[in-house]
C-alpha cells in the first residue's frame, strides 16, 4: 500500500508539472484589411429572422423615467441627455510626393467642418455648436439692424450660446500616388479619425469610439475620371491634377462619404432608446420620438427588462413624430413571453407592468438612411 500510494503522489506531481507547462491559448489570428471602409445600416425590420431578434450592443434603459426632454435643463441622469459637442478638424497630414500633391495641399478643411456639422446635428444624438461664424456674425447684425439694440439684448440674454460639454475632433491624413508612365491615374486616399475630448478635464473619452474610416478616390469616382496623359514631363490631356478645384472636388466627394460611414458607426453606438407605452395587435406605441433621435423607418429590438435581465418580444419598423413614435411588430420572437404579449395585445391594448417593462432600441442605421439623408 505504501509503494502504490506513493507511485500516486509521484503521477500527480509529474501530471501538474505536465499542466502547468502548458501554454494558454487565449487569443488567434485575425486578418487585417486595410482596403477602403464599408457602410453597414441595419437590415429592415421586415427582412429579420427569429435568430436575429436578439437586443443590440450599447443599449441603456437605466433612468429613461428622469428624462424631461427639457434641451436647455435635461436631467443628468437622463440616458438620453445629448451631449453638447463642438466639431474640430485636427491635424491634416498630407502623404505621398510628385506630381498633384500641392493642389492636395491647398483643401480647405473648414469646408468638411460645416458638412459634418450638418449631418451630425440632422440625426439628434448631439447638440453641435457650429463653427460657421460667417454666417451666425451677418445674422446677429441684421437683427441688429433691423429690430435695434434693445431687442438685441434682450433676445441675447434669453438665449446664451451653449457651452460644450465635449469636442469632436476629427482627424485627417490625405495621400496621392500615380500609377502608369504616359497614360496614368491618380489615386487619392482619405483616412479620417474621430476622438471625443474634455477640454478641461483634458481627458480623452472612451466613446464614441468610431475607430477610423478609409475611403478611395475609386469610391467616388470611375477610374477612367482619374485617367490623365503627360508628355515631356507636362500634363497633355484628362484629369486636372494640378487643379486644385478639380482635385477639391474629389476630395469632397471622398470626404462625404466617409462621413456616412462615421455616422452609421455613430447610429449604432449610440442607439436610439424608448419606452413601450402600449402595444395593440401588431401596432406598437413608443413615448419619444424625434426628440430622443428616433429616425424615420427605424428596426428596433423590443425587449421586456426586469430585475436586470433582458428577454427580446419581437422586431419593429418604427415612424417617430416629434415627441412619440408608433411602429409595426413585424416578427414576434418565438418565445412563450412573445406568446403571452401577443395573445394579450390581440384582446385589447397590452400595458406593460411598472416591475416588467418594455422598452425599444434600434439597432443601426435605417437602411434607406443613406439613399434619402445623406
Amino acid at each position: 500500500m505504501k509503494r502504490s500510494l506513493t507511485s500516486m503522489l509521484v503521477g500527480v506531481v509529474l501530471l501538474s508539472g505536465c499542466q502547468s507547462t502548458q501554454p494558454a491559448h487565449q487569443t488567434t489570428v485575425a486578418k487585417v484589411s486595410n482596403r477602403a471602409s464599408q457602410a453597414y445600416v441595419a437590415k429592415s425590420a421586415y427582412q429579420f429572422e427569429d435568430g436575429d431578434i436578439t437586443v443590440p450592443a450599447y443599449f441603456d434603459t437605466q433612468g429613461l423615467g428622469r428624462c424631461t426632454f427639457d434641451a436647455n435643463s435635461e436631467n443628468d441622469g437622463c440616458p438620453l441627455k445629448k451631449p453638447i459637442v463642438r466639431i474640430y478638424f485636427g491635424g491634416s497630414d498630407i502623404g505621398g510626393q510628385g506630381i498633384g500633391i500641392d493642389a492636395l495641399r491647398k483643401y480647405d478643411d473648414h469646408k468638411l467642418v460645416l458638412m459634418l456639422e450638418n449631418q451630425f446635428a440632422g440625426v439628434n444624438r448631439f447638440r453641435v455648436v457650429t463653427r460657421d461664424d460667417d454666417v451666425i456674425s451677418q445674422e446677429q447684425q441684421t437683427f441688429l439692424d433691423q429690430q435695434g439694440a434693445a431687442a438685441t439684448v434682450q433676445r441675447a440674454q434669453a438665449q446664451q450660446t451653449l457651452k460644450p460639454d465635449f469636442v469632436l475632433k476629427i482627424d485627417s491624413l490625405r495621400t496621392v500616388q500615380t500609377e502608369g508612365s504616359i497614360s496614368s491615374w491618380m489615386d487619392y486616399t482619405l483616412e479620417l479619425t474621430m476622438s471625443v475630448l474634455n477640454p478641461f478635464t483634458r481627458e480623452k473619452m472612451s466613446r464614441p469610439n468610431l475607430g477610423k474610416v478609409r475611403v478611395t478616390s475609386e469610391d467616388v469616382r470611375a477610374r477612367e475620371q482619374m485617367q490623365f496623359v503627360r508628355a515631356s514631363n507636362r500634363y497633355v490631356t484628362g484629369f486636372r491634377y494640378n487643379d486644385s478645384g478639380d482635385v477639391n472636388a474629389v476630395i469632397n466627394d471622398m470626404a462625404s462619404r466617409g462621413f456616412d460611414i462615421l455616422l452609421t458607426r455613430m447610429l449604432t453606438e449610440m442607439p436610439a432608446t424608448a419606452q413601450v407605452m402600449g402595444i395593440k395587435g401588431n401596432q406598437v406605441s413608443l413615448d419619444r420620438g424625434q426628440n430622443a433621435g428616433v429616425l424615420p423607418n427605424e428596426t428596433m429590438i423590443i425587449f421586456q427588462y426586469e430585475a436586470g435581465f433582458v428577454e427580446p418580444i419581437g422586431v419593429a419598423n418604427v415612424v417617430p413624430s416629434g415627441n412619440s413614435a408608433i411602429g409595426e411588430i413585424t416578427r414576434w420572437k418565438d418565445s412563450k413571453l412573445a406568446e403571452q404579449v401577443q395573445q394579450q395585445a390581440e384582446n385589447g391594448i397590452y400595458r406593460p407592468s411598472a416591475q416588467a417593462k418594455i422598452f425599444a432600441v434600434s439597432v443601426g442605421t435605417p437602411s434607406d438612411f443613406l439613399e434619402k439623408r445623406t
